[in-house]
């Protein structure tokens, strides 16, 4: 009886830990279609220029990060500024399209730990999992469109999210997660698209946003990206 019941200990280990496997190798092959571990671990800061699109009105912006660490983005708008910021465990944010003040206000601590997502090279979520020893779980393979993905769930301090990593390139198709803000929850999604080379990084430079927080899709085109050029950090700082 006690060798039976080691036996079907065995068979039922015995997947789980294949299962555990795949989920590794599909994040090793992502990180791989990227540009490789040592590339992505030699960026240190991010600079880029964006164009969005939300129902017909156009808006530009410029991000600058430091990766892990800190990330401002300036959005011009009907001739107003805003501006977020995130430094460390702390944020900010200036937006005179809200009352009309133009003096900075302390974003909520929920909000800083959503916009520390925006501190990762774009489209390399997994790679930070895998260097932060994030949980992850293969959930299974599932279609997205046309696409085949594999649909990656992943536990990090700002919640779950899961991602779709695409069956035949391995890159990013897309991702979702349940983000909780200012008392009010919901679901937001990313697509993935507009794959280039730079520097020997496969970044996307096309992305969809859905969120509860926007009146419909936002659509935004990445240019002139530039990786490690020199960013002053104070410009991270909030102003006094």
């Amino acid at each position: 009886m006690k060798k039976q019941l080691i036996t079907l200990m065995a068979l039922v280990a015995i997947p789980a830990l294949s299962f555990a496997q795949t989920a590794a190798e599909v994040i090793d092959k992502n990180i791989a279609a990227l540009g490789g571990a040592d590339k992505l671990a030699a960026v240190k800061t991010l600079q880029y220029d964006q164009s969005m699109n939300i129902m017909g009105m156009d808006m530009s912006a410029k991000s600058a990060v430091i990766v892990g660490q800190s990330y401002r983005n300036d959005i011009s708008v009907m001739g107003q500024q805003i501006t977020q910021a995130i430094d460390g465990d702390k944020g900010w944010t200036i937006n005179p399209m809200q009352g009309g003040s133009t003096s900075p206000q302390a974003l909520p601590e929920d909000q800083v730990k959503i916009m520390k997502g925006n501190t990762s090279v774009m489209g390399a979520d997994l790679y930070t999992a895998k260097d932060k020893k994030y949980p992850v779980e293969l959930v299974g393979k599932e279609k997205q469109g046309e696409k085949d993905v594999f649909n990656l769930k992943v536990t990090r301090p700002e919640g779950v999210a899961n991602y779709y990593v695409d069956a035949t390139t391995y890159q990013l198709n897309s991702m979702k997660t349940m983000v909780n803000a200012q008392g009010q929850s919901g679901e937001v999604s990313v697509k993935y698209s507009g794959y280039k080379t730079l520097d020997g990084l496969t970044v996307p430079t096309a992305l969809e946003l859905n969120s509860p927080a926007m009146p419909g899709p936002v659509t935004m085109t990445l240019s002139n990206m530039v990786f490690n050029s020199k960013i002053d950090p104070t410009i991270f700082a909030m102003p006094k």
